[in-house]
């Protein structure tokens, strides 16, 4: 999995609302903002996905969390 499709998976699958509307936001930010603002959007992202548990969430968070170390 990479990081664009870890933010898809929390579109689809994840049902935390905030969660979402900051992955819809992510690509938008990357091409506005550079991978800068990508890895804010990521920060949000991962802020709201607590909750969020399963196979998909695990591998999901693990991609996002390297991706802004």
């Amino acid at each position: 999995m990479n990081i664009n499709e870890a933010i898809k998976a929390v579109i689809s699958d994840c049902k935390d609302p905030y969660a979402q509307t900051y992955a819809r936001a992510a690509m938008k930010a990357s091409i506005e903002y550079g991978v800068e603002g990508l890895k804010t959007q990521v920060l949000y992202i991962l802020g709201n996905v607590s909750n969020w548990r399963g196979e998909t969430a695990r591998e999901a968070k693990k991609v996002m969390k390297a991706y802004v170390k």
